[in-house]
């Protein structure tokens, strides 16, 4: 019998605890560590950024979906890594802090066979003075942020109909990483050609994300990839 354990339950994580569960034998365990109660699908938070869904419709529960899979499943910091054991025993562990409010702060001691490390990056709008909802700029980078950003876009948008004129600067990360940007970008000025003349702008001549699989596909593989990371029934026919 083995014992696996993996430290993060985004995407990345969450998708390897699914997969190992389902390809290994029940003698074998799964087990999941991640500080957060609630998954959240990421690519969809800009949906949250414009209004256009609740958190409700990009997060989910994660101890439910893992009680029903057979994954063992701690709500907690992972704080350190004992790959050649420690003074109790030879066994690898890691060490973990709980975030369950019914054990905060508790520190267990987790072994291990194998480790997967999907704890992601840690967002660090530090790093550039004025950056983030602390600062002077609006996130999607999670739930809660998309929150906040859907607020002030709402008051620009209004302030658009009511015939002000505002300037957005859109930021992205890297070179490959501009699907949210381009979602935000073009937004405003896809649904209504009609009503808003020069504001508006045909489909048939937008480019980039919305313009190349329209808000319809989008919609779609919204739901899909809810429904494959909940594990209905055969979600790992549903491509990566």
């Amino acid at each position: 019998m083995s014992r696996t354990v993996v430290l993060g339950a985004g995407i990345a994580g969450h998708t390897a605890a699914l997969h190992l569960r389902r390809m290994l034998g029940r003698d074998h365990e799964v087990v999941v560590v991640s500080p957060n109660s609630q998954w959240n699908w990421i690519p969809s938070n800009i949906w949250v950024g414009v209004g256009q869904m609740s958190v409700k419709q990009v997060t989910f529960l994660l101890a439910p979906v893992y009680w029903r899979k057979g994954i063992e499943f701690h709500q907690a910091f992972a704080t350190e890594l004992h790959g050649a054991g420690g003074a109790t025993s030879d066994h690898p562990y890691v060490s973990v802090r709980s975030t369950d409010p019914a054990r905060a702060g508790e520190i267990a001691e987790l072994e291990y066979n194998y480790l997967i490390n999907a704890t992601g990056p840690k967002l660090n709008f530090g790093a550039t003075p004025g950056l983030g909802p602390d600062g002077y700029t609006w996130s999607v980078c999670t739930a809660g942020h998309a929150t906040e950003a859907a607020k002030s876009f709402d008051a620009v948008v209004q302030k658009l109909k009511a015939g002000e004129h505002q300037t957005l600067l859109i930021g992205m990360g890297h070179g490959t990483c501009t699907g949210q940007a381009a979602a935000m970008t073009v937004f405003p000025i896809i649904p209504d050609k009609a009503k808003y003349g020069e504001a508006g702008r045909d489909t048939k001549q937008t480019y980039g994300e919305i313009g190349l699989s329209a808000h319809w596909m989008k919609v779609m593989l919204h739901y899909l990839f809810i429904y494959k990371a909940k594990a209905r029934p055969l979600w790992h026919l549903i491509p990566e």
